[in-house]
């Protein structure tokens, strides 16, 4: 009865605009009070120690790198990359926006970052050479996703935490779902193309080429020296993240000289701003954790799903059609963080690897950053193309479904996402 009055107090804060943080604290704390029969120590001292764990370390070091590679002329640099890349075939500049995403989602991390980097660029592009500007922002808006698919990823980083799966093999496990969801988008930004008539951009000569790759060399070669680091067990994925934040300073301060030394109070500030959100998300989030395992909460929601049906096939479709209901409203952090403790012990008595499951939960939630009514790259892209939300949300319609249908392969196809590791543990 307690779980059930915590649960509506939940969807009663949430409802009444109160900080989602402090929505799931705040339910916490009055069902520790209600119940009578914990102390509320243990929710102060969740929200402390767990934000002591070292894997955590990575996220603000992560996110202050995305930062860092928007404003120092990365993205621009990778975005030209792609232009040479793919530009020539029909709506080359959709197709450069996919690309660019995919190569920036390996250095930021983060999808916020990967939309507005790409889009600040590729969106006044599209509209210049007459693209629908609700097809732009729909382009960088499910573009965007793909930034917490490849590594490194932010909510990857939040899993390996929940679950103890490695972070490294999260990473490697990324690089296929990636590639496919990428792959997924360019074919349909291609067919959307050819249906509208949109035009190809030329296709570079010789020197042209040259020049655009010499100049993105040391843009390229921050996924190889995060990932190649990681990888090679040369370094942890946290200490990966600080290498990350030094390699995107000294490009952006000698290499590009477009990082000026005014720009990094705005950008520390911000990086502190979404750090403390997350930490204190994650804080609360670990008090209710704590919670439900004491009352037996996962426990029972196995059971129950055990009693609807036994079928490992119809759970996972069960669990991507609650995760895809969710990621609309809730935000990709929160959602994982309170979902993942309750399902991994689920899939686990149904055989599936907490790896894999990993991917499909990133991979699924990643759909409702691009989702509305709250999604991130929605309103980025929408914001940056002047068009209203709601244009560019029917306009996501088709990359949402392909995105969909991506997502599928990934969930019934477990070697997208463990044949790579496997290789490293042979």
């Amino acid at each position: 009865m307690e779980l059930i009055l915590m649960g509506l107090l939940f969807c009663l804060f949430c409802a009444t605009a109160v900080p989602l943080a402090f929505s799931i604290g705040l339910s916490v704390v009055l069902f520790f009070i209600l119940s009578g029969k914990y102390s509320l120590t243990v929710v102060a001292q969740s929200v402390v120690s767990v934000n002591e764990s070292f894997t955590l370390l990575a996220l603000p070091f992560f996110i202050l790198a995305g930062e860092l590679m928007t404003v120092g002329g990365i993205g621009k640099r990778i975005t030209n990359f792609a232009s040479i890349l793919v530009g020539w075939i029909p709506g080359g500049l959709a197709a450069i926006s996919v690309v660019a995403s995919m190569i920036f989602g390996g250095m930021s991390g983060s999808a916020a970052a990967d939309a507005a980097c790409i889009g600040g660029i590729m969106i006044p592009a599209m509209k210049r050479k007459k693209y629908s500007a609700s097809y732009a922002s729909a382009v960088i808006a499910s573009a965007g996703t793909i930034g917490v698919i490849i590594p490194p990823s932010i909510p990857m980083v939040l899993y390996a935490f929940v679950s103890g799966v490695s972070l490294g093999d999260l990473f490697l496990g990324g690089f296929i779902p990636g590639v496919i969801v990428g792959i997924s988008l360019i074919l349909t930004a291609l067919w959307i193309a050819i249906k509208n008539g949109y035009p190809t951009e030329p296709f570079g000569r010789p020197k042209e080429i040259l020049k655009v790759f010499t100049e993105c060399i040391p843009a390229l070669m921050a996924p190889v020296i995060i990932l190649g680091g990681i990888f090679s067990g040369i370094v942890t994925p946290t200490e990966a993240a600080v290498i990350a934040v030094i390699y995107a300073l000294f490009v952006g301060f000698i290499i590009y000289r477009e990082l000026k030394i005014s720009d990094l109070p705005g950008i520390f500030l911000k990086t502190g701003e979404l750090t403390a959100i997350i930490m204190l998300i994650i804080g609360a989030g670990d008090a209710l954790g704590w919670a439900l395992t004491v009352e037996n909460f996962p426990t029972i929601v196995s059971n129950a799903i055990v009693e609807f049906t036994n079928n490992k096939y119809v759970l996972l479709l069960l669990i991507n059609i609650f995760l895809l209901l969710l990621g609309g409203p809730m935000p990709l952090a929160p959602s994982l963080l309170l979902t993942a403790p309750i399902l991994i012990p689920v899939v686990k008595k149904f055989g599936v690897d907490p790896l894999h499951f990993g991917l499909i939960m990133v991979c699924n939630l990643a759909i409702g950053i691009a989702s509305p009514p709250v999604g991130n790259t929605l309103f980025i892209a929408a914001k940056l193309a002047d068009v209203p939300v709601e244009r560019t949300s029917i306009a996501l319609i088709p990359f949402l479904l392909v995105n969909t249908l991506a997502l599928m392969l990934i969930t019934y196809y477990p070697p997208t996402s463990l044949w790579l590791p496997s290789l490293i543990h042979k």
